[in-house]
């Protein structure tokens, strides 16, 4: 009996997670709202009742998928360890690394697939805007003021207010946000996030290049 409650465990569970990639794939395609649950089940395979023995509801798959968005984007960058020895070799050291980092870790299918979700869902989804406010605006601002106050600390950049230097700097990363999901969406990600990789870089090196001590 024990055998069997682990099997009855292990595909529940891979249902669970047909479910998540099928809701994923039609979501991004037609929107939170343009998807009803038989449509997941069907394209599942199972019945439509069958889903709320893994979600409550259509909303609480939604929940699932930006419960991993973030988990995903809270391990894009560099430990807090490792960020401090980066941070010691440079500021240059520390962006270049971090960036290519991050690029690595949201650079998959699954999260291409949630990058467009949240760009569509945001302008007519207040819980979704509300999420891109506070996780995807206002969170790595402060974290990147924190940053910036670290450096000057350490007396790698200059003394200039390092909630601006925040500003200054995230805002480059919106713009690319935004040429992709809003004006380029048609383009080949992987292409397009090699180059956004790149004009990071760049945008990096002139700002270190204006405060750098």
């Amino acid at each position: 009996m024990k055998n069997q409650a682990n099997d009855s465990k292990t595909e529940k569970k891979s249902t669970k997670e047909k479910i998540f990639d099928v809701s994923l794939d039609l979501f991004s395609q037609k929107g939170f709202d343009g998807v009803s649950v038989r449509e997941i089940a069907r394209e599942v395979g199972i019945r439509e009742s069958s889903i709320y023995n893994h979600y409550r509801n259509k909303e609480a798959i939604m929940d699932a998928i930006i419960d991993y968005f973030m988990s995903e984007l809270q391990q894009s960058g560099p430990p807090e360890e490792v960020g401090e020895l980066l941070m010691d070799q440079g500021p240059e050291v520390f962006f270049e690394v971090g960036a290519r980092m991050y690029i690595e870790q949201v650079n998959t299918p699954k999260m291409e697939k949630i990058w467009r979700l949240v760009s569509v869902e945001m302008y007519h989804n207040e819980k979704i805007r509300n999420f891109y406010k506070k996780e995807l605006l206002e969170g790595p601002i402060n974290i990147w003021e924190a940053t910036f106050t670290k450096m000057i600390e350490k007396r790698l950049i200059k003394p200039v207010n390092p909630r601006t230097l925040a500003y200054e700097y995230f805002s480059f990363a919106i713009y690319l946000f935004f040429e992709y999901f809003v004006l380029k969406y048609d383009e080949d990600f992987d292409s397009f996030m090699d180059l956004a990789l790149e004009k990071m870089n760049n945008h990096t090196k002139f700002l270190l290049k204006a405060i750098k001590v």
